[in-house]
């Protein structure tokens, strides 16, 4: 559904923030301003990894493993979702052609059998 994409990216910004928050609450020596942590957290949820800003910390590091299953999981549940509304997209849009494809193959089953009971 429409509603579903801005629910995504409202949790991804809030996964961002509190990644950001919690590796700089309980790792403060990790990256040198808040402003690189929130870089950190915002490439690895959204799973680009650039790699150019990473936790210098054990504890950042331990921290990162959670923010990156939950971005996995992010980028997961959306192509899911786009995945799903193509194939609902395309089910309905060729709803129509199905049925009329069926009436076509259950005729050419009877015309079939004339012409086979016509040949006996």
């Amino acid at each position: 559904s429409g509603r579903i994409l801005p629910f995504l990216v409202l949790t991804m910004l809030l996964v961002t923030l509190a990644a950001t928050v919690v590796v700089e609450v309980f790792t403060p020596n990790s990256f040198s301003s808040f402003g690189n942590a929130a870089w950190w957290a915002a490439a690895t949820v959204t799973t680009v990894g650039y790699g150019d800003v990473v936790p210098a910390t054990s504890g950042g590091r331990f921290i990162a493993v959670f923010v990156m299953f939950a971005g996995i999981a992010s980028v997961s549940i959306v192509t899911a979702l786009v995945t799903s509304a193509v194939v609902t997209y395309q089910q309905r849009r060729l709803g129509a052609d199905v049925e009329r494809h069926q009436e076509l193959v259950e005729t050419l089953a009877r015309i079939e059998r004339r012409v086979d009971a016509l040949e006996r």
